[in-house]
């Protein structure tokens, strides 16, 4: 870049140079008078006040100004200058002197312009080489260093004593590609010539550092191991490794894999060693164990959660029955086995404290070949064979007794059933659709078993609201092993004593305003009473009266016989109005001595739903929660029986 230098004489020094030359001259040379020239100052000389070191003080004047003072009696005058600085060294504020002459024809008549001083500077000059390679890779040795091979320089000048040299070095000491390497120029020589250069710019290549090769001592691996559903094998000692330098810090461990993950002996193994560390990836490790074996043996399954029943019934085995089979609780991931579980008694024959053993095998394609079947087990030492259950057909209807033919609403089926053989501990009751309509509910029961004279009972209530028919019920009874047998039993439930009513206080009548009835019989606590064949009968005493009717069929009808109690003057009684109940009745005592009466309440079942006190002879009784059914009402031990709707 170059700069210029506008530079102005003073008029008035000008002008006192002028008056000193003519006075010189005049004293003695009157005979030829010259004038001072200037520059012009509007027009005025430019110089170059930069360069770069060329060897040279040459100074470059870029623009020549014009004189000043010429007359025009002698205009034939030229100018000429030349500019240099006071050496050729670099220097940042150096003196330039510029100096001028003229020339021309009538140059005699003029003094050329004063010489001027001007500050300036010279660069140093920018040396360049050529051809600079340097070794596209090397082993890591811990250092950044690059074997160099300098090229050509180019840009001293003359004989200048300057020569350059070269540092190439990776930006870090670490292996890998394509590294960044960066090289450094530096001039030496002749000091004073060396400080008017530059080094060459700084160069950069990209080379690679590869790892340097370390090496393991052999290592030492487990001989055998289970099978677990990898190639996995256990290095119990790694080796050691030699050859790291000193400086760095680098660990070692080494990892072990079978071919395939499978059962087998000697099967082959492959090593791999890793270091680690800050400096780990400096080195790669060679074995001096080419060949290394171990041994894969299969894995034992456990056997989990299984389940046998204790109890069997004898079958002349001694096979026991298993309820769960066991769950195989070590199976590698989802891989394919399948174990079965089987399970024997000591022996087949009938007793307790029997040892139950459970026993094992596996099976599947492919997975199962790798895995072993758990060891026998024993399951428990408090197994039971039991002898099964046999009813006495000699008894009533496949074993089974009722305590009598007929049933009325709300009375209970007593069945007594007859053991010959083995020892019953539960059975189920299921009624048929027809029964479970008319209010029969199926039920399990835990049998109390009389051993001494092999029979049990089995009880169930007749609903209040069951219409007349037979109904069937199949008994299942079950033993320990809950092997069961199944028969089945009729029953039959007589016309409800809805059917009869009271009358003038003193006659028990049969509702047959449908004349469905044509034939009458009536007894008196089951006993028939002498012709007493009419639709009615005027009783006399206590007791229950009932009544077998005919409806012009073969087929007899028995109504359900209804309790009649005989009062007399002075004697207790106890009366519900209304009777049957749709929400409150009232309850009214006659003949009753105490004040404080005791109110109990009874379901058909027996259970005590109400139990209150009141005073006086008259109470009302509110219904309107409880249930549908018949119930009996007691009050300081009378009883009657009354029926909610």
């Amino acid at each position: 870049m170059s700069s210029y230098y506008h530079f102005k004489a003073s008029q008035a020094k000008r002008q006192a140079c002028a008056l000193f030359c003519l006075l010189f001259l005049g004293a003695n040379f009157v005979w030829a008078q010259t004038t001072q020239l200037s520059i012009n100052q509007s027009d005025p000389t430019q110089v170059s006040l930069q360069k770069n070191y060329d060897g040279t003080t040459f100074a470059n004047i870029t623009y020549l100004g014009t004189l000043s003072g010429i007359d025009s009696v002698h205009p034939n005058v030229y100018l000429q200058g030349s500019a240099a600085y006071l050496d050729p060294n670099v220097g940042g504020i150096k003196r330039i002197v510029v100096s001028y002459s003229i020339y021309g024809s009538d140059s005699a008549y003029y003094l050329p312009p004063q010489n001027d001083t001007l500050l300036g500077g010279i660069l140093p000059k920018q040396l360049s080489i050529l051809g600079t390679t340097i070794d596209s890779t090397k082993v890591y040795n811990g250092n950044t260093f690059v074997t160099l091979h300098l090229g050509t320089k180019y840009g001293v000048i003359g004989s200048d004593n300057v020569n350059v040299s070269a540092i190439a070095r990776y930006d870090d000491p670490n292996v890998g590609d394509n590294k960044t390497v960066t090289v450094q120029y530096y001039l030496y020589g002749n000091t004073e010539q060396c400080s008017n250069y530059i080094a060459p710019t700084t160069a950069t290549f990209t080379a690679s550092i590869t790892p340097l090769q370390v090496y393991a001592t052999p290592a030492t691996l487990e001989a055998v191991r289970e099978y677990n559903g990898t190639t996995v094998c256990f290095v119990n000692d790694p080796g050691t490794i030699s050859g790291i330098l000193s400086r760095d810090t680098v660990l070692h461990f080494a990892s072990a894999a079978f071919s395939d993950p499978n059962v087998g002996t000697n099967k082959m193994v492959s090593v791999s060693h890793f270091l680690y560390g800050p400096q780990c990836n400096n080195y790669s490790v060679i074995d001096t164990n080419s060949l290394y074996t171990a041994s894969i043996l299969p894995r034992t399954i456990i056997a989990k959660d299984g389940m046998v029943q204790l109890v069997k019934t004898h079958d002349g085995t001694n096979n026991a029955i298993v309820l769960v089979p066991a769950a195989a609780a070590n199976i590698v991931g989802n891989e394919s086995v399948v174990m079965t579980t089987t399970a024997t008694y000591d022996s087949p024959n009938v007793g307790s404290g029997k040892t139950i053993t459970m026993h094992f095998s596996i099976s599947g394609i492919g997975d199962a070949a790798n895995y072993a079947a758990p060891d026998d087990m024993i399951y428990s030492t408090n197994g039971k064979i039991v002898a099964r259950v046999v009813l006495d057909s000699s008894y009533g209807l496949n074993g089974i007794v009722t305590d009598k033919g007929n049933y009325c609403q709300n009375d209970v089926v007593k069945m007594t059933c007859h053991i010959t053989q083995g020892t019953p501990v539960y059975y189920l009751i299921s009624f048929s659709p027809e029964a479970r309509q008319q209010g029969f509910i199926n039920f399990y029961h835990r049998i109390n078993y009389n051993e001494n004279d092999g029979t049990f009972d089995i009880m169930f209530p007749v609903p209040d609201k069951c219409k007349e028919g037979t109904y069937k019920a199949t008994i299942t009874i079950g033993n320990e092993a809950n092997d069961e047998i199944t028969v089945s039993h009729d029953f039959t439930v007589n016309m409800p004593n809805s059917y009869l009513v009271i009358a003038f206080n003193d006659v028990v009548s049969i509702d047959n305003r449908q004349n469905r009835f044509n034939t009458f019989q009536w007894y008196l606590n089951d006993v028939p009473i002498k012709d007493a064949t009419k639709p009615y009968y005027q009783f006399s005493q206590t007791g229950s009266y009932s009544v077998v009717v005919n409806p012009g069929t073969p087929d007899e009808h028995k109504i359900c016989p209804l309790y009649v109690e005989v009062s007399t003057e002075n004697e207790k009684s106890l009366t519900t109005t209304p009777n049957p109940v749709i929400n409150n009745t009232t309850i009214k005592l006659t003949g009753f001595e105490k004040e404080q009466h005791l109110l109990t309440i009874f379901n058909s079942y027996g259970t005590t739903v109400v139990r209150t006190t009141f005073n006086g002879d008259e109470y009302t009784l509110d219904m309107s929660t409880m249930p549908h059914g018949t119930y009996m009402i007691n009050v300081d031990g009378y009883t009657t029986k009354t029926v909610k709707l």
